[in-house]
């Protein structure tokens, strides 16, 4: 299948611990450089300002897109957090791994057939870099197992971290949130499973940036490699009181002002992280990867009284927790002094979140392992067209197990699988109910299903989705 690529000028504007594999290196001229990713947890596909968003300024995250790649033809691997950060980090469809929701409680996983954590053998980017003398460090949000009535997940550390700082989503050392979700942080505690701190949520991006400063100049001497993964726009939403009136101007009710004011907090402790790496000499050397793991909530008690969810996903057809355009599209930033240039946008390659890791084992110089599903978007980063991908799947839920949460909105509710490959895209319900077909270069917003009327196209997708479904575990 064949994929243009436009690229343009922007506008200015303890016992868990695991040892790793080593993983042979390939030779490679440049300097293995720093990598920082950041990933927000349910921001819209439209929610930044230098995709569109006029209700509140994102300047930060905008001066990294200019000073880099900014891909608006991106996937997330699913429309909900844990199976997406699964896809990110193991460069697998998340459902191969038995992620088809979002990790909580023994029971729930059990009823939605989802796995209560990540296996820690499955290969990932950071046992993958740390085996070639990376340093490690993970800070932030994890959910990828550990928390609710589950004390026995492997902590961060156990998949190639040196270092770990993270929530009541995940074990080892953690900040627990004293003002919101109360319930889930006491459950945390009671765990035990590493040292936890108390604060509340406003403050909890600033400390994540603080422990990321403390861990880069704390291993200056050789590259590193951090996640870091915030949650501020997931809500609740707990902005500083001065970014929630500065939102409320432009907001469409309270709700709304609140999303905006946590977004906008968000960024300014971006940039004051961007300016540090920068006043310590880091920022040349360092690739930083921007994305979110899922669109915006979409809850039923945001419609009330005819109101409009927050979060923008502009046109695009569903939000988080479904399978629709809205719930797994987002925009990738890339941004990498001397190595990309500056001001490139790619309206048209399709990118993907299990295309991490294949990516930064390339400008990495080190060898993908074994199993991958995603492509290098290395060339992408140096402005060259990405000719063809393999497809790409999607499963949100399981055969024959609890159907996953939906969107409140019914038009927003999608099939449990999709695929895309060149322009088309399918979904499917199983036992081959609810077939649609979409033809996204034509339609975007997935307006009109052409499955009745294009059935050699629908048969042969059907058959491609069917052939991936019957590789999944039961």
């Amino acid at each position: 299948m064949l994929m243009g690529t436009a690229l343009v000028a922007l506008a200015p504007v303890p016992a868990h611990a695991q040892s790793s594999p080593a993983t042979p290196a390939q030779p490679r001229q440049a300097p293995r450089p720093n990598i920082l990713f950041v990933l927000v947890d349910d921001m819209g596909f439209g929610d930044l300002s230098v995709m569109g968003n006029r209700k509140v300024a994102t300047p930060n995250i905008d001066r990294l897109a200019r000073r880099g790649l900014l891909m608006t033809r991106f996937y997330d691997a699913a429309p909900i957090c844990s199976p997406s950060r699964a896809g990110f980090f193991t460069g697998r469809f998340p459902a191969e791994l038995g992620f088809v929701n979002y990790v909580s409680g023994r029971a729930f996983n059990a009823a939605h057939g989802q796995a209560d954590w990540l296996d820690p053998a499955v290969p990932n980017v950071a046992r993958m870099l740390k085996a070639t003398g990376y340093a490690t460090g993970h800070f932030g949000k994890w959910h990828l197992g550990g928390g609710r009535d589950i004390g026995d997940a492997p902590w961060p550390t156990a998949y190639g971290f040196d270092e770990s700082y993270t929530t009541f989503e995940g074990l080892g050392p953690r900040v627990l949130v004293s003002d919101h979700e109360n319930d889930l942080s006491r459950q945390s505690e009671l765990l035990g499973q590493g040292p936890t701190t108390w604060e509340v949520k406003r403050r909890l991006t600033g400390l994540y940036c603080d422990k990321t400063l403390d861990f880069v100049a704390r291993n200056r001497d050789r590259p590193w490699f951090v996640q870091l993964w915030l949650n501020d726009v997931h809500d609740p939403w707990a902005p500083d009181g001065a970014d929630a009136e500065a939102a409320r101007a432009k907001a469409a009710d309270p709700d709304d002002a609140r999303y905006l004011g946590a977004l906008r907090g968000m960024d300014r402790d971006l940039g004051r992280l961007f300016d540090r790496l920068e006043a310590m000499g880091e920022a040349d050397d360092t690739l930083i990867v921007l994305t979110s793991d899922n669109g915006p909530a979409s809850l039923p008690r945001y419609y009330k009284d005819g109101r409009t969810a927050p979060g923008s996903v502009q046109r695009l057809r569903g939000r988080k927790w479904s399978n629709y355009e809205g719930g797994i599209r987002q925009p990738l930033i890339m941004a990498w002094p001397k190595h990309i240039r500056a001001g490139l946008r790619d309206d048209r390659s399709v990118g993907h979140g299990v295309d991490l890791l294949p990516t930064l084992a390339a400008v990495a110089g080190v060898q993908v392992p074994a199993g991958a599903d995603g492509v290098d978007l290395s060339p992408v980063m140096a402005g060259k067209p990405m000719a063809s991908r393999p497809a790409l799947f999607w499963a949100y839920g399981k055969a024959g197990r609890k159907r996953p949460p939906q969107p409140a909105l019914p038009h927003d509710r999608a099939p449990l699988y999709a695929m895309r490959t060149g322009k088309w895209k399918l979904l499917a319900n199983p036992n081959h109910t609810d077939i649609q077909l979409y033809d996204l270069d034509a339609d975007p917003n997935e307006t009109t299903d052409l499955a009745a009327c294009r059935p050699k196209v629908r048969a042969r997708l059907m058959a491609q989705l069917d052939g991936w479904i019957g590789t999944l575990p039961q």
